[in-house]
C-alpha cells in the first residue's frame, strides 16, 4: 500500500508491504512494482515518474479515467489524487519518487518545461517512442548500478544521473501542449504559466504575493485561485519553494558567506534569513551548509 507521509516534510511517499530499492530521503526507487492489490486511494506529496513495461493499469486520476499500457510513461505532480487502480495479471512498473525540492534543484535551467507540463498542461501519460524507450533503459541501468555500489560519491552520482533523464523527460514534455481548449480556460492557464516563469527568473523570489499579482496586472486573491486550481498550491507556497530552492543552492556554494546569502536573496538581516531557514528547513544556515 502506497500512503502519503504526513509528518514528513521532504513529501515522499511511503510504501508499506512493498520492497524499496532506493531511497536517500529525496528519492526513492521501486525497480518491479507488481503487488498492487492492496492499493489504497492516495493523494500523495512527492512527483511520480512510473514507467510501464508490461502489462497495464487502469486508474482515476484526478477524477478523470486513465489508462496506461505497455511503454507509457505516467506523470503526477504532487497532491494528484490516485484512486479506483485496477492491474492486468501481468502489470509491471518502475516508478521514481521525488520530492519537489530535489525536482527544483536537478531541473533547475528546466523547470520551467517541468511546470507548464505538469502544472499546466496537466500531462499525466505519454506514449514512449522506440529511441526514448532505450534511452530510459540505459539511464536505469546505470542508476540501478550506482545505487548498489558501495562508493562514497554513489548518492551525487545517482542525483547526476536522475537529472540527466529528467532533462531527456522535458524534452518529450515539450511536445506536448495545451491545444483544443477553450480562450477562456487556456487563458488562465497563461497566467498561471507566466507566475512560475517570473518567479523562476527573478533573481529576488522571497517577495509578497502582491508583488507578483502587480506584474500580471491582477489581484492576488486571483493568483492564488490559480495556483490552487492548477497546482493544489497558493501562490505563497510557490514563493517558499522557489526561495528555498535558491537558499539550497547558494549555502552548496562556500564561495558566499550566509550574510551575502541572506541579503542576495532578499532578507533585510541575516537573523530574518535564520529564522526563515530554520523554519522551513527545521536547522540553522550554518548547520543545513555543514549538513550538504
Amino acid at each position: 500500500m502506497a500512503t502519503e507521509n504526513p509528518n514528513n516534510n521532504n513529501g515522499i511517499v511511503e510504501f508499506k508491504n512493498l520492497m524499496v530499492d532506493y531511497s536517500d530521503g529525496d528519492i526513492v526507487i521501486l525497480d518491479n512494482v507488481r503487488d498492487l492489490s492492496e492499493i489504497k486511494p492516495i493523494k500523495p506529496m512527492t512527483n511520480l515518474i512510473g514507467l510501464c513495461v508490461k502489462g497495464s493499469i487502469v486508474m482515476t486520476v484526478n477524477g478523470k479515467d486513465s489508462k496506461i499500457k505497455e511503454d507509457d510513461i505516467l506523470f503526477c505532480p504532487p497532491n494528484v489524487k490516485i484512486d479506483h487502480c485496477v492491474f492486468s495479471e501481468d502489470f509491471e512498473c518502475k516508478l521514481l519518487c521525488l520530492s519537489n525540492h530535489v525536482v527544483q534543484g536537478l531541473l533547475r535551467d528546466k523547470i520551467s518545461i517541468w511546470n507548464r507540463a505538469v502544472y499546466i498542461n496537466q500531462t499525466n501519460i505519454i506514449p514512449m517512442s522506440r529511441a526514448c524507450k532505450e534511452d530510459f533503459g540505459q539511464y536505469y541501468t546505470l542508476i540501478r548500478s550506482k545505487i548498489t555500489s558501495n562508493h562514497g560519491s554513489s548518492r551525487e552520482i545517482v542525483q547526476t544521473l536522475i537529472r540527466a533523464l529528467l532533462i531527456e523527460l522535458c524534452d518529450v514534455l515539450e511536445t506536448s501542449n495545451g491545444r483544443g481548449e477553450e480562450p477562456r480556460i487556456l487563458l488562465s492557464k497563461q497566467i498561471f504559466n507566466r507566475f512560475l516563469n517570473i518567479l523562476s527568473n527573478v533573481e529576488v523570489k522571497h517577495q509578497p504575493a502582491t508583488y507578483y499579482a502587480e506584474r500580471l496586472n491582477i489581484s492576488p486573491k486571483y493568483l492564488t485561485m490559480l495556483c490552487r486550481q492548477y497546482s493544489d498550491k497558493s501562490a505563497s507556497e510557490w514563493i517558499i519553494q522557489y526561495t528555498l530552492d535558491d537558499i539550497r543552492y547558494y549555502l552548496t556554494d562556500l564561495n558566499y558567506s550566509i550574510k551575502e546569502i541572506a541579503f542576495r536573496l532578499g532578507f533585510s538581516n541575516i537573523s530574518h534569513f535564520g529564522a526563515y531557514v530554520r523554519k522551513h528547513l527545521g536547522v540553522s544556515p550554518t548547520k543545513f551548509r555543514a549538513q550538504l
